[in-house]
Parts: C-alpha cells; structure tokens; sequence
C-alpha cells in the first residue's frame, strides 16, 4: 500500500512537470466517442482538429471586428498600405507560418518568426517600419516587451529548488554569462574593430540564452527517464530564467553608463547605485502588491497583474527618461519574485499563481509581434562576404567560451560528464532578450557626436543579433535533440509494471503542441 501511494505521488509529480506526459497516457487508456476524428488523426497526426478549427475561426472573427472597429478610430492607418495594416499583417504572416511550420516539424516557432521578418525585409519592395508612426509603434512595444519578459519570469520560477541549490542555480546562470560577454567584446574588437564600449554593449545582449528554445526537449526527455536523476529539467530551466532576467538587469546598467551624456565618474557611481536603488523599489513595489488588493478579493489576480504591468512599465519610462535605464529591469525582476514569495505564504504557488497565468496570455499576444519585428531590423544590403563571416566568427568564438565555461560551471557543481556537457549544449540558443534589444543601439546612440563608424556598428549590432538569433537558436535545438540519447542516460520515473495502475484522465479533444510556448519552460 505504502509503495502504490508513494508511486501515485510520483506519478503527479510527473503530471505537474509535463501535461504532455498525461495526454500521452489519456491516448492510450482513454475511449473517445469521436472516433472517425481519431482515425484520422491517427492516419495523419498533424491535421487540425475540430477543436483547433473552431478556435481559429473564433480568433478571426475577433480579429474582423477589431479590424473593423479600429477603421471607425485611424481611419487610413488601418487600410492596405496603411502603417498600422502592416505591420499587423506582417505578425498575422508570422504567426501563421511559424505555427503551420511547428505542427508539421519540432521547429520552435520564434525561429521561424524572425526568418519571416528577415525575408519580408529583403524581398518585399516597401520598407513598413520607414513610416514614422509604424517605427514609432514598434519603438513603444519594445518598451513593453521586458516588462513582460521579467515579471512572468519571477512568478514562475521554482523557488524551492532554487533555495535548495542555490550555488548551483546562480553560478550557471551568471559566471557563463560573465565569460560571454567579456569574449564578445575582445572578439568583436579583433574582428571587427569595435570600440571596448561597443563590444560590452553587444556583449551583455548576447550572452543571454534562451532556454524556451531547448527546455521543452528537456522536459520531453524527462517524461523518457533521460536527465532525470540529477533534475535537468528543474536546473536548465530555472537557471536559464534567472539568466534571462540577469541579462536584462545587467544590460540596463552596462547600456545607461555607456549611452547616457555625463561625466565619466558620475557613469561609474550611477551604474553600481542602480542596481541598489532596483532592488529597493522592487522590494516595495513588491509588498504593495501583496498588501493590496485583499488576497480574498475574488478581483486579487487581475488587479495585481495590473499593479506590476503599470509599475513596470512606469520605471521603464521612468528609468529612460531620466538616463538611469538599469534600475527599471532590476526593480521588474525583483517585484515580482518579491510578490510572488509573499503570495506562496497564503496559499498561491511559487511557480503556479493565477497572475503568472495572465502573464502568459499576455506573451502568447506579444510573442509574434517581438520575433518578426525583429527579423525585419536586419540590413544586408551593405554586408560583404567577408564581414558576414567575420560576425559569424565573432559570436561563434565567444560562444565556444561560454560553453566552456558553462561545462566547468556544471561538473564543479557534481554533474557527471556527460551531463555536464549536455548542459553546456543547452545553454547555445539566444532569442527572447536579443529580439527585445535588436534596435537599442541605435536608439541609444548619442544625440551630439556621433560618429558614421558609430551609426555603422549600431547597425552591424542588429544584424549580428539576427543573426544569432537564428543561428543558435536552430543548432541548439537540433544538437540538444541528437545529443541527448547519448549523453543522458536513462533512468526511469515509471516502470512498466506500473502502467497498469494508472488512474483514467479525462479524455480532452485537443492535439498537444509539440513545442511549449516561450514562456512555459520556467513552469518545471
């Protein structure tokens, strides 16, 4: 009896790591009445069901009316040929494609979103963000993007684990960032010919990793019995979450003492007090989250996800407006996990809060408009040969620092070797904090003294950032899929034998994806 408890509460434990892992079992114990739809699915698996065919028509007759409605508003804006009509038709392509793509391959979507915008930006006639309003549109959305970004992350992490190893968890997520950033500005000074400021600025952009990319395939591995045994799934993810939410914190500072027009020392003063300042804004933006509304109020959740959406978005102007950009991202991130930890106290979990839930509606909304947006920013017109591979070279080289590091990093920590390379392997994709920064440097550039070279390698920045973005993105979601099998070895959480005992779920007419959103990787 005491082994069929403790297997049953395994098995949940499993559930709550991977709602793939019940559909699975749903489809093998589980009789549906729609049987012609089974056979179908069975004979071609990836063929929309009714339930997704409803859905889509639901979402489109939501978006006519919107259309409609927004015609009586902007008039000429939202027509064809209209700023507002295209850029909502460049999403609504890149949304399309990158999903129809996702169904049929394990191709994560915001790899094909930015490929979208890179071939609509060379081969379609019209530049859409050289209208004033349009580039004005995706300027402010990019202001809204990281507000996102590092409340969802926060309220999602696994805080349990992470208190638990918490050297592990930091170290992987920071000293490997730290040897990036540092090997970005060393070789885009040897190849490119970047100032030390220029190499630190991309730097802290690109040593960010992104494992929305790759934890979807640890997660799926888990289910498998690979990685579980040493919790791949809980390290890679919660460690890759507080790397985003690092680089973003730390890329605010590096980007407001470089950009910001004062004094040298006073650059210096104000890049370490702005972190001190985030903190303690956070902390108390934090607390009034918790205090107000009454955690009874049926009202809680939508009011507190309003509460942190607004004071992101004020210390983000805020921040900006008065040249101290870094304290907005470090005061976002510390919000919300100070929030979300005053929360877990009455009853709301860490890493499962109803407010973490909107947050993640709110990216499925945004996660198109960031990536294909994005890959319309490239400029290749003007890119030899020769500097298109010297870039390559460029993020390639500190790339295989950062590996190296992350590998050290986990074998330090106990991980066996094979995992500890397997490790370094996920920490190659880059995409959610380089789509968010593609055009800050050309955003920042100075108002007096600018130079052709500076207004040249803002623009090199970008397409290196593209670059990256597809580019790593695609090899290490594909080296992490061939990798695995030989470097994981398996260790079963369900045996065989205990099938059998497995509780009926209740069937749901609903096909899963086969890659989780960009968001739902910090939910292990």
């Amino acid at each position: 009896m005491g082994d069929d408890r403790q297997y049953r509460q395994e098995y949940n434990n499993d559930l709550i790591l991977s709602p793939r892992k019940s559909l699975r079992f749903e489809e093998r114990f589980v009789k549906t009445d729609h049987g012609e739809e089974k056979n179908m699915q069975r004979w071609c698996p990836n063929l929309p069901t009714t339930s997704d065919l409803k859905q889509y028509v639901a979402v489109i007759i939501c978006c006519l009316c919107l259309w409609a409605t927004s015609w009586f508003v902007l008039g000429y804006l939202v027509v064809p040929g209209g700023c507002v009509f295209n850029i909502t038709a460049l999403v609504t392509l890149g949304y399309v494609v990158s999903h129809t793509v996702e169904r049929y391959t394990t191709l994560n979507p915001v790899i094909t979103q930015t490929l979208v915008g890179v071939l609509c930006k060379m081969f379609i006639p019209i530049n859409i963000l050289e209208d004033k309003k349009a580039d004005l549109i995706d300027y402010h959305l990019r202001r809204v993007y990281p507000v996102i970004i590092l409340t969802k992350g926060p309220l999602t992490w696994n805080w349990d684990y992470i208190r638990h190893n918490p050297v592990k968890v930091f170290s992987l997520a920071t000293l490997p960032w730290i040897v990036e950033c540092l090997s970005t500005a060393f070789f885009s000074f040897i190849y490119l010919d970047f100032p030390w400021y220029w190499g630190i600025h991309l730097g802290a952009i690109l040593s960010s990793v992104s494992p929305a990319i790759v934890v979807p395939i640890v997660i799926a591995l888990n289910t498998k019995g690979l990685g579980t045994k040493s919790k791949l799934a809980l390290l890679v993810g919660n460690a890759g979450g507080l790397d985003t939410a690092f680089s973003e914190g730390m890329f605010g500072v590096i980007n407001s003492a470089i950009f910001y027009e004062s004094t040298p020392v006073y650059r210096i003063i104000k890049a370490f007090t702005a972190i001190f300042f985030g903190v303690v804004l956070g902390v108390a933006w934090g607390v009034l989250a918790d205090i107000l509304p009454d955690h009874d109020d049926a009202h809680a959740p939508a009011i507190r996800s309003l509460h942190l959406f607004a004071g992101g978005i004020l210390f983000t102007y805020a921040g900006g407006y008065f040249g101290w950009g870094g304290i907005s991202g470090v005061a976002i991130m510390v919000c919300a996990g100070a929030a979300a930890t005053r929360w877990a106290r009455r009853d709301w979990a860490l890493n499962n809060n109803p407010v973490s839930e909107i947050y993640t509606t709110l990216w499925v909304i945004f996660e198109s408009m960031l990536f294909t947006l994005s890959g319309y920013f490239i400029e290749i017109s003007d890119v030899s040969a020769a500097e298109f591979g010297l870039m390559i070279a460029c993020i390639f080289s500190a790339l295989v620092f950062r590996l190296l590091a992350a590998f050290l990093v986990a074998l330090a920590n106990a991980l066996p070797v094979k995992e500890s390379i397997f490790v370094a392997i996920t920490w190659i994709p880059k995409a959610i904090v380089e789509a968010c920064l593609v055009r800050v440097a050309s955003d920042s550039l100075w108002k007096n003294g600018t130079t052709d070279k500076d207004r040249k390698i803002a623009t090199q920045h970008s397409n290196m950032i593209i670059i990256a973005i597809i580019m790593t993105s695609t090899i290490g979601s594909i080296l992490t899929r061939i990798m695995a099998p030989i470097l994981l070895s398996p260790y079963p959480r369900i045996s065989p034998e205990a099938i059998s005992t497995i509780p009926n779920i209740p069937s749901k007419d609903k096909r899963p994806s086969p890659c989780l959103d960009a968001f739902q990787y910090i939910d292990t």
